[in-house]
């Protein structure tokens, strides 16, 4: 008998500045679980848990996957998606660990390494099993370039910060006390393969849950391609 075929899950990045409504957002995201990584309560009504202290990647990767674990003990099924929020918390509980660590390079060669290695447990564990990524990222104004940027640490953030590891990127902008979904824009650090995406919609007509569906129909088209 041909072993069943896994459609892996898709990898999705929310950016926006602080207060832009991430949070708000993936807490609309059906059968998830959330690691929040914030100092503060979580308030979204979606199965979550704090990882606000890092100890190492190897305790963080035991540590989510305890909680799928659990997850799928009370819901009877893994979650569809697992959601990082967000990536910008963890890589700054990550460079103090290492700085209290390590000394001198050794700290950004080793937080470089742990960022790498994280992001390769996402890719090649969560993903080829069927469940879907998605990373929230706070983002700044940066004067000198005159362009929103994903803050990260070392040679990470100066090689594209989380926006290089992801082919697919939502940028939230509050214009006019109104929120704005932007799919591809040189302005914000946003993307999308996906030509018939719209450049940008309001929130209101947005929906992320139809966003990820529509990703995994891309998926497997381009599956159909794949000559692995």
């Amino acid at each position: 008998m041909a072993e069943e075929t896994v459609q892996p899950g898709v990898k999705l990045l929310i950016v926006g500045q602080e207060s832009a409504g991430k949070t708000t957002l993936i807490s609309s995201i059906k059968d998830a679980l959330v690691m929040s990584t914030d100092n503060k309560a979580f308030r979204g009504k979606v199965p979550h848990f704090r990882y606000s202290t890092y100890n190492g990647l190897d305790d963080l990767i035991a540590t989510l996957e305890d909680k799928l674990e659990r997850y799928k003990e009370k819901m009877d099924t893994y979650p569809k998606t697992v959601v990082i929020d967000s990536v910008t918390h963890l890589a700054t509980a990550m460079e103090k660990w290492a700085n209290d660590k390590f000394t001198g390079f050794n700290i950004y060669s080793n937080l470089g390494k742990d960022t790498l290695a994280f992001n390769a447990y996402l890719e090649d564990v969560l993903i080829p099993n069927g469940i879907n990524v998605i990373l929230t990222a706070h983002t700044q104004y940066d004067a000198e370039t005159a362009r929103y940027i994903i803050s990260a640490p070392g040679s990470f953030g100066k090689n594209g910060s989380w926006l290089s590891v992801v082919d697919e990127s939502r940028f939230l902008e509050v214009k006019s006390g109104k929120r704005i979904v932007h799919y591809r824009t040189s302005k914000f650090p946003c993307r999308t393969l996906n030509t018939k995406y719209p450049d940008s919609m309001p929130v209101t007509d947005y929906g992320i849950n139809s966003d990820i569906e529509e990703l995994s129909k891309l998926n497997t088209e381009a599956e159909e391609w794949s000559l692995d």
